[in-house]
């Protein structure tokens, strides 16, 4: 048996039927269905059966899919070893990141290391942290851009770690607490909070720190009125509410300079954010990704250096 033949089984099963298998792998449904037929001359018995409309794998094709997993993932790892002896003029780098704050720092680096090396094709696959440490498992991205509270107790990545930023509250120019004097953590917590999907670190951490006073009215209703992982979609949310909602700086400074939100003033959360990279430890690290972490990392303490302008 040939490995194009296992993975046209894995294609017919991960996609249910032959059409889209045939689409997914630049085959024609009959040449397809041939790759099929002469594993199952080679394996000596059907791999694949039809139950209830869907076509799934007979017990010796659940063997062979298992395997066939195994040897496709050994296989492209193989490859992309290979691939890294051509250094920075002709790698391959694959970043995932998540919607929020991930995707805020990795523009400006990605830009440099094309500029310095047009010859790589970098690729950015954008998911929700949740699932980014699957995506790098399966090997669709090469690391992962995140919190760090979100891979530090998995066993199998390796992690750098960035800049600690500090959690700023922020809102439009107009909102009620830009005309206190000293707006206190009650003033800013009696507003709806507005907010990604949060970590379980994260979330006893702002449970701690809303006001005891408040503390039933947000559990009645929930920690997030809003809870959206789009940081641009969740900007918009402020500048039409009374909303708030808790940012590293850096990612409204351009906002707060253009005069269209504001951090408010005097309020100290004592809360700090800290993002890195992540990658497996049984992938070895290209010099594609380890200069593109180099590039993020001087990126992010440029950016924990500049001060927000004031309101």
């Amino acid at each position: 048996m040939e490995l194009r033949q296992l993975r046209h089984l894995i294609a017919v099963v991960e996609h249910g039927s032959f059409s889209r298998a045939a689409e997914a792998v630049h085959l024609t449904q009959p040449a397809l269905s041939r790759s099929i037929q002469a594993l199952e001359s080679e394996v000596g018995a059907a791999v694949l059966e039809r139950n209830r409309g869907a076509i799934v794998p007979t017990d010796i094709g659940q063997l062979l899919l298992t395997h066939a997993r195994l040897l496709d993932t050994v296989t492209r790892d193989l490859d992309r070893d290979i691939a890294l002896t051509r250094g920075l003029e002709l790698g391959e780098l694959r970043i995932g990141v998540g919607p929020y704050g991930g995707s805020a720092l990795v523009g400006p680096p990605i830009g440099q290391l094309n500029f310095a090396h047009p010859g790589l094709r970098l690729k950015t696959i954008l998911a929700p942290w949740q699932e980014l440490p699957d995506r790098a498992r399966a090997r669709d991205v090469d690391l992962i851009v995140v919190e760090l509270s979100q891979v530090q107790q998995m066993e199998d990545f390796a992690v750098q770690g960035l800049t600690e930023h500090a959690m700023v509250p922020v809102c439009h120019p107009r909102h009620p607490l830009t005309g206190m004097a000293s707006p206190t953590l009650d003033d800013v917590f009696s507003y709806p909070l507005a907010g990604p999907s949060l970590t379980p670190a994260l979330t006893a951490v702002l449970q701690k720190l809303i006001p005891a006073s408040l503390r039933a009215q947000q559990k009645k209703r929930g920690l997030l009125a809003v809870e959206c992982d789009l940081s641009g979609m969740l900007k918009d949310v402020l500048r039409n509410s009374h909303a708030i909602s808790l940012m590293p700086a850096f990612m409204v400074a351009a906002e707060v300079a253009a005069g269209q939100l504001v951090c408010v003033p005097g309020v100290e959360l004592g809360l700090r954010v800290r993002f890195g990279c992540a990658w497996l430890k049984a992938r070895t690290l290209s010099p594609v990704a380890t200069r593109f972490m180099e590039l993020l990392a001087a990126h992010d303490r440029c950016l924990a250096a500049q001060a927000v302008p004031a309101p």
